[in-house]
């Protein structure tokens, strides 16, 4: 059983990208490394994979605690259908109709992937001041069904973290 802390060694977010349309703050970023050999069978057997996503906004400070302006939490969840032999992305932050594909790579793609996710409205800063933002991911605990209870092991593979990255800017 893997340990938090090799879990989070393996996990990381990637291609991180913060940038703005005329009226809003936007983020975009991958979650690398989690979906291990063992989570994807477990997948493969029905299991789903759900992950939270975590955009915090602060203003920086000199003296005093950095303020917080805004927290975004979203969540994807990836399910497997044995029956139609297809996966289903669910992205409620994104879209209310879920993502099919029969591709188990598109479909892992599209559950670990944040892009165009709406932090806040730019007239939420102040011009000349310093930010800064912090992305986080986790998977979800899965919740298995009475039936499944017998690969509980399989839970040791969703217990994972990534790293809080931080990205400082100035508005």
């Amino acid at each position: 059983v893997p340990s938090n802390a090799a879990a989070r060694r393996r996990c990381n977010l990637e291609n991180i990208v913060i940038t703005n349309t005329r009226d809003d703050l936007l983020a975009y970023f991958t979650v690398t490394g989690a979906f291990t050999e063992k989570m994807s069978e477990a997948v493969l057997k029905g299991v789903p994979a759900s992950f939270a996503f975590f955009v915090s906004v602060y203003r920086k400070r000199d003296a005093w605690f950095d303020e917080k302006i805004a927290d975004i939490n979203v969540s994807s969840t990836l399910k497997y259908n044995s029956i139609k032999q297809d996966f289903t992305v669910v992205r409620p932050w994104r879209t209310d109709k879920p993502f099919t594909t029969t591709s188990f790579e598109q479909a892992k793609e599209m559950a670990s992937t944040v892009y165009n996710l709406k932090i806040l409205e730019l007239k939420q800063l102040e011009k000349g001041e310093q930010y800064q933002i912090r992305i986080k991911a986790e998977m979800n605990k899965a919740t298995l069904p009475l039936y499944l209870h017998y690969v509980f092991f399989f839970i040791s593979y969703w217990d994972f973290e990534t790293d809080w990255y931080p990205i400082n800017m100035i508005y």
